[in-house]
């Protein structure tokens, strides 16, 4: 039982420290985003999406399965000295190759030259993404991820600073996306002074243990490739079938919903190492577990789903600023005489990550449990209907073809992906609170819904909904009103 309060206790020291920093970032991505829209405009925010979308599908070659694999060894192993030392030096002979392979191959492409030195530039800043994700496996397993959050929000808020500098000085686009470098290694260079707390900093590779490690990270690999297939190669092929004009009305809300994802592996990524060690052992509390994780997914998806639906227009209108009837009504595509834009967009594709948060938990389940080898081949499905998909309706719809097939994927993805978990371990889902906060979210709805109407400014509604939807939760019991005395007496 003490083990038990021991744990929980860390793992919400980790979460909210998680919660709190990503909330910070989350300010600092929109306001680093509103920078870059309102300096940038529709076209290079088009070339902004190609640069990070090409780079970012390289960059999972650099991964590959490894952090994940990383924590559930560190979880498992005595040893984890060796382990990290052996997981750190393949991941960076990797990492090096990769990056390489990413700036060469751009040069094939069709592509506005700045767009590929923007590649390159990307490439060095994503080096040290890429191996400081090794470190936050560390941080994850030791349930300190105030640390790793702490140097993630230094970095962002440098990388901010110099874009709002070099946007000054009206510099260049490749110049701009060298500030990525900046923050990047600072965030670096901090983890990998305070990781030395927990494991020994240093080179090591013994071929029989890396050997067993690529065994275990393949299907994860394969999986994370065909899964950035299924829901981010519509920005490449968007980049190559049609233009940057199309790219960036797709870009705007996909930059947003980018910040979005942060949200449910705050909670999965904190909670992964005793989830693993519970479906491992077999213990009887991951059901308990599971099921909190469920509640908390729900209770955060609902105002995000229902708020950014309701609420497209003046989100995308602010983030842009004084460019925000130019990212609104930008459209080269109709049907039946009515024009697309990015608000569209938005509203389509804040259900794929709606769905996406239930997606991500059945999947880090399947991960805990070891049983990744039987996502490879679904997600490879998930990848060629995802492509088939684009290649039907992006020729005729443009970005509006591509935002359908992303959610239909999803869709699929999210059934599949239940499907395989069940197969292995069946864990009873009580949906008692889902429909509560689904009520709450309703009433949410329609206060936005008005406050839109009635032209009320868009910082005040969305406080406004916020405090409407925390209330709904608390008066209909959405979640058990202990818990949340508990939590605001700890906190």
């Amino acid at each position: 039982m003490a083990e038990t309060q021991s744990s929980t206790k860390k793992i919400a020291r980790s979460a909210i420290s998680q919660m709190i920093g990503k909330v910070i970032g989350i300010f600092i991505s929109l306001a680093t985003v509103a920078a870059l829209f309102r300096y940038l405009g529709v076209e290079g925010v088009g070339k902004y999406t190609t640069v990070f979308a090409f780079v970012a599908f390289f960059a999972l070659f650099a991964d590959f399965g490894l952090q994940w694999t990383l924590i559930r060894e560190l979880s498992i192993n005595d040893d984890k000295d060796k382990v990290f030392k052996n997981v750190f030096t393949f991941r960076l002979a990797l990492a090096v190759l990769v990056h390489v392979l990413a700036f060469g191959f751009v040069w094939f492409f069709n592509y506005p030259y700045d767009v590929k030195l923007g590649v390159g530039i990307i490439t060095i800043a994503w080096f040290f993404l890429t191996m400081n994700s090794t470190l936050v496996g560390v941080f994850l397993n030791n349930y300190r991820m105030d640390v790793a959050v702490t140097a993630e929000v230094i970095g962002r808020i440098l990388t901010l600073a110099i874009i709002y500098l070099l946007i000054k000085a009206q510099a260049s686009f490749y110049i701009i996306m060298s500030s990525y470098i900046t923050g990047n290694a600072l965030n670096f260079f901090i983890d990998l002074f305070a990781v030395s707390k927990y494991v020994k900093v240093g080179f090591a590779f013994d071929k029989e243990y890396i050997r067993r490690v690529i065994t275990q990270a393949l299907p994860i690999g394969i999986t994370m490739v065909f899964g950035f297939i299924y829901y981010k190669i519509d920005s490449l092929m968007l980049s190559s079938m049609k233009g940057m004009i199309d790219v960036g009305i797709y870009g705007t809300p996909y930059k947003l919903l980018e910040v979005l994802q942060y949200v449910p592996t705050m909670l999965l990524g904190a909670a992964f190492p005793l989830i693993t060690r519970y479906a491992v052992a077999k213990d009887e509390r991951l059901n308990s577990a599971f099921q909190k994780q469920f509640d908390v997914l729900t209770l955060m998806a609902v105002p995000i789903v229902l708020g950014s639906f309701i609420l497209a227009n003046p989100v995308i209108a602010f983030i842009a600023g004084s460019r925000g009837v130019e990212f609104t009504t930008a459209s080269t595509v109709s049907v039946m005489g009515w024009s697309a834009t990015s608000v569209t967009c938005l509203r389509i594709l804040i259900f794929s990550v709606g769905i996406n948060f239930f997606t991500a938990l059945y999947n880090y389940l399947v991960v805990s449990i070891g049983r990744q080898k039987s996502l490879v081949y679904p997600t490879i499905g998930f990848a060629l209907l995802n492509v088939v998909l684009n290649l039907a309706l992006i020729p005729r719809f443009s970005y509006l073809g591509a935002s359908v097939a992303t959610l239909l994927t999803e869709v699929v993805v999210m059934l599949v992906t239940y499907y395989v978990s069940r197969k292995y371990m069946k864990i009873p889902i009580q949906f008692g609170n889902f429909f509560r906060i689904l009520l709450c979210g309703a009433v949410m709805a329609i206060a936005a819904y008005m406050m839109f109407v009635a032209g009320i400014d868009i910082l005040i509604t969305v406080l406004g909904c916020f405090v409407i939807y925390a209330l709904c939760v608390y008066v209909f019991r959405a979640i058990p009103r202990d818990l949340i005395k508990e939590v605001i007496r700890r906190g």
